[in-house]
């Protein structure tokens, strides 16, 4: 159920999908200011020197407008493909997520079922995208 990222990223630029422009520019200045505030923050605790930050943003304007249209288009293109493929999630399925999560938080299932509710089935979504996403990744 794991998939490649690089892929993935592949083919939601590959599908065929409209994103509406004003989402892309919602999406471009939240990566835009979340760049800024990364920039900030590191030069004040001194890991990075960043002066000007604004104008380094303008050299890297390509990769922020493709990072935007990425966040604007992966939702799309999962929904789009969740109501194509009815992609089933068994009790079993999140089981195992819910047993990983517990795993990699140092916690216990129990833990994990107080949280995303008894059946687990708070974490249904999150499987599905998963397994979309491998299938996609598996079309390649």
């Amino acid at each position: 159920m794991s998939y490649n990222e690089d892929i993935w990223r592949a083919y939601v630029s590959a599908y065929d999908i409209d994103v509406p422009e004003e989402r892309i520019e919602q999406e471009y200045e939240l990566v835009r200011a979340d760049m800024l505030h990364r920039m900030t923050y590191a030069h004040m605790t001194g890991a990075e020197t960043h002066v000007f930050p604004q104008y380094e943003l303008v050299g890297q304007e390509d990769e922020l407008r493709a990072a935007a249209l990425f966040e604007a288009k992966e939702p799309l293109v999962l929904r789009d493909l969740t109501a194509k493929l009815e992609v089933d999630v068994t009790p079993e399925e999140l089981l195992a997520e819910g047993e990983a999560i517990a795993a990699r938080q140092g916690s216990t299932i129990e833990q994990v079922r107080r949280f995303f509710g008894e059946d687990l089935s708070l974490l249904e979504r999150d499987v599905r995208e998963r397994k979309i996403r491998a299938w996609a990744c598996a079309q390649v």
